[in-house]
C-alpha cells in the first residue's frame, strides 16, 4: 500500500522521462555536426554552490561493481577512459569502451544527426594520445557529457529535451523497459504480470544513517533475508516502472521543503497528500510560533469548537494523507513507521496538539508553541550525541494521529528535569508534559485552556492533585528564599532539594519548611509588605495539600513527578508575572 501510494504520487508530480534522473554535470564537450572540437576539449559547468557541476536530467542506470555505461553523459572513466589514480586501467579501457558501444548503439537506433556526431568524436579519441588536453584540474570522477552546435542553436542530446524522444525511447527500451526480461512475476506494487527487477533503478537519497550513494527501499543484500532461492529486490518482486515511480516520488518528498523536515541527524519525516491541498505542514511542524504558521494553528484550534461543514468535511475524507518516519543502516532505507488517515483527521488532530501543548510562558506571558525538534530536545542533554529516532517519530505520529504519548517519553523528561543543575523546568518541557497529561486524558481537554494561563487550580484530583500543589510549595520556597537572602545564594533549594521533593517529598519537607520559617523572620524585618504577601501565597498552597494521615506524601509516581513539575513551573511564572507587572508600575 505505501509503494502503490508512492507510486501514484510520482504520476503527480514527476514529468521526467523513463529511467532519467537528476545529476551534476562538470563538463562539457563541445562538436560540430561532424564530430569535431568546438574550441578545448572541455567547457566548465557550474559555480561555487555546485562545485560537481550544474544540476541536468540525465540517463540514469543504478550500478555497484560492474561495468554499466550510461547513456551520453558519465564519468571521465567512461566517456574519456581517463582512470582515477587507484582505479585499474584495463576495467577502466573497458567501460570507456562499453560507453563507445552504447553511443554507437543509440545512433543506429535513432539515427539522429547529434548522436552520430558524437559516435564520430569517440571513434578518433584516444585516451593515452589526447590526454594532454585535459585541463589541469581534470578530476575523473565528474560527469562529462556532450553538446553539439546545429543549425538551429547547441542541444545536449543526453538531456531531457521534447526533441530528443527518440534517445529516451532507446534509453527505456535499453534499460529493460520493453526487451525481454530474465526475471518474470506479479509485480507487488502494479499487481501486473512482466519483468521484475533483480535490482531495483533508483536509491533513496538524503535519508540520515545511508551512504551518500543512497540507499535501496527494497533489497535483501544477505542470504539471511532471501526466501525460496531468490536474491536482491527479487523477494519482493516489483517492475522496472513501479520501482523507478515510488523512489523519484520519495526523492521528490526528501528534497521539496515543504513536503518532509529533518529531526537533528537522526530521522526524516515525509507526507503528501493524494490530492494538492497547499496545506503547510512543514511550518506547523517545524516553528509554529512563527508569523507564517500561526494563522494555521489559530484556525485548526478554532476548528475544534465549530460544527463541521458537512460538504467540506466530504471533500477532506476524500483526500488520502500520508506520512512515513526514515532512518538508514548503510544501504538500506528503514520505514520506522507510516500513516495513511484523511486530512480531516490530520487537521483535527493537529488542532488538538497545539490546543494541548499551550501553556504560559516562564515569564508569566502569552504562551508559545512548539515543533517537534524543540520538544524531543527537551528530553536530552546533547541532542547530537544522545536524541533517538524513535522521541521524534513518536511525537510526529502522535501530532498527525492524536494518539498519547508513549510513557517512556514522559520518564525522559522527568529524568531531565531531574538532574539538570540549570534551566529544570524549560518553556518546551512545560508544554511535553502538558501534552502527555492531556492527551492521556488526565487533564481534560476542554480545561487545558485554564492549564495554559496562570491559573493555579488546574481540574485534578486525589494525589495528582497533590503533587501538583508540592510542586508550587517548592517554586514558593525557592521564591521566599531568593527575597530573604537576594543573590547571595551558592546553591538554591531547587538545587539541592529538587529530586528529593519530586519523587520522596515526604523525606525532606520538614527541613524545607523549617528553612522557609528562617528566611520569613529576616523578610518580615526587613520588608514587611513582601513578607506579608509571601506568607498569604504559602498559606493558599498549604491549604491545598493535604498530608495522608498527618505526613506529606512519601513518593510519588512518574505521572505525578510530572504533574509536580507543572506546578513547580506554573508558580514560578506565576511569580515571575508578578515581579514583571511591578517593575512596570514602577517605571511608568
Amino acid at each position: 500500500m505505501l509503494l502503490k501510494a508512492l507510486a501514484d504520487y510520482a504520476q503527480r508530480i514527476d514529468p521526467t522521462p523513463a529511467m532519467y534522473g537528476p545529476s551534476p554535470v562538470r563538463w562539457l564537450i563541445s562538436l560540430t555536426l561532424e564530430g569535431q572540437l568546438r574550441g578545448d576539449l572541455l567547457t566548465p559547468l557550474g559555480d561555487k554552490k555546485n562545485k560537481r557541476g550544474a544540476p541536468k536530467i540525465l540517463p540514469h542506470i543504478n550500478r555497484s561493481s560492474g561495468i554499466s555505461p550510461k547513456l551520453l553523459a558519465d564519468t571521465g572513466e567512461y566517456v574519456l577512459g581517463i582512470p582515477k589514480a587507484k582505479s585499474k586501467r584495463d576495467r577502466i579501457a573497458q567501460c570507456h569502451a562499453q560507453f563507445k558501444d552504447l553511443a554507437r548503439l543509440c545512433a543506429e537506433s535513432t539515427q539522429l544527426p547529434v548522436v552520430e556526431a558524437i559516435v564520430k568524436f569517440l571513434d578518433g579519441w584516444e585516451p593515452e594520445r589526447d590526454r594532454h588536453l585535459l585541463p589541469p584540474d581534470f578530476d575523473p570522477s565528474m560527469v562529462i557529457t556532450f553538446q553539439v552546435m546545429t543549425p538551429s542553436g547547441p542541444v545536449i542530446p543526453a538531456e531531457d529535451k521534447a526533441q530528443l524522444t527518440a534517445i529516451q525511447q532507446f534509453w527505456a527500451n535499453h534499460t529493460g523497459g520493453t526487451e525481454a526480461a530474465e526475471h518474470l512475476g506479479w509485480c507487488l506494487v502494479s499487481g501486473h504480470y512482466g519483468p521484475v527487477q533483480q535490482r531495483l533503478p533508483f536509491t533513496i537519497k538524503g535519508v540520515p544513517g545511508g551512504q551518500a550513494s543512497g540507499t535501496a527501499l527494497v533489497s535483501a543484500n544477505s542470504k539471511a533475508f532471501e526466501s525460496y532461492g531468490l536474491a536482491n529486490s527479487l523477494t519482493s518482486p516489483i517492475s522496472r516502472d513501479a520501482g523507478e515511480a515510488f523512489a523519484k516520488a520519495l526523492n521528490h518528498l526528501l528534497k521539496d521543503r515543504d513536503s518532509h523536515l529533518r529531526i537533528s541527524d537522526k530521522a526524516v519525516y515525509a507526507w503528501w497528500t493524494k490530492e494538492a491541498t497547499g496545506f503547510d505542514l512543514f511550518s506547523l511542524l517545524d516553528k509554529p510560533s512563527d508569523e507564517q504558521a500561526q494563522a494555521q494553528v489559530k484556525d485548526l484550534i478554532a476548528g475544534l469548537k465549530k460544527q463541521p461543514n458537512v460538504t467540506a468535511l466530504e471533500q477532506l475524507e476524500q483526500d488520502r494523507f500520508y506520512a512515513l518516519a526514515l532512518t538508514a543502516n548503510n544501504a538500506r532505507t528503514v520505514v520506522r513507521s507510516w500513516l495513511n488517515i484523511t486530512l480531516a483527521e490530520v487537521r483535527e488532530n493537529l488542532g488538538r496538539w497545539f490546543r494541548a501543548q499551550q501553556v504560559v510562558s516562564p515569564t508569566g506571558e502569552d504562551p508559545k508553541l512548539f515543533g517537534l525538534y524543540a520538544l524531543a530536545a527537551s528530553t536530552y542533554r546533547d541532542v547530537s550525541k544522545e536524541m533517538l529516532p524513535r522521541m521524534p517519530t513518536a511525537l510526529f505520529f502522535a501530532a498527525l494521529q492524536g494518539k498519547p504519548l508513549p510513557d517512556e517519553l514522559l520518564a525522559s523528561v522527568v529524568r531531565r528535569i531531574r538532574v539538570d543543575q540549570d534551566h529544570k523546568m524549560t518553556h518546551p518541557r512545560a508544554a511535553f508534559i502538558k501534552l502527555y497529561l492531556t492527551f492521556k486524558e488526565i487533564i481534560p481537554m476542554n480545561e487545558t485552556e485554564s492549564m495554559a494561563e496562570l491559573n493555579l487550580q488546574p481540574p485534578l484530583e486525589g494525589p495528582d492533585l497533590t503533587a501538583y500543589h508540592c510542586g508550587r510549595l517548592l517554586a514558593q520556597l525557592e521564591q521566599i528564599q531568593r527575597t530573604a537572602l537576594g543573590k547571595d545564594i551558592n546553591a538554591t533549594l531547587v538545587d539541592r532539594y529538587y529530586g528529593a521533593m519530586s519523587t520522596t517529598p515526604g523525606k525532606v519537607m520538614g527541613v524545607l519548611i523549617q528553612g522557609a520559617q528562617a528566611h520569613l523572620s529576616k523578610i518580615r524585618k526587613n520588608q514587611p509588605g513582601a513578607h506579608h504577601n509571601l506568607q498569604l501565597q504559602l498559606e493558599e498552597i498549604y491549604s491545598h495539600i493535604q498530608p495522608d494521615q498527618g505526613h506529606f506524601p512519601h513518593s510519588f509516581t512518574m505521572q505525578q513527578q510530572s504533574i509536580f513539575a507543572l506546578g513547580y513551573y506554573h508558580q514560578r511564572a506565576h511569580n515571575n508575572g508578578q515581579a514583571r507587572s511591578k517593575k512596570n508600575q514602577n517605571k511608568s
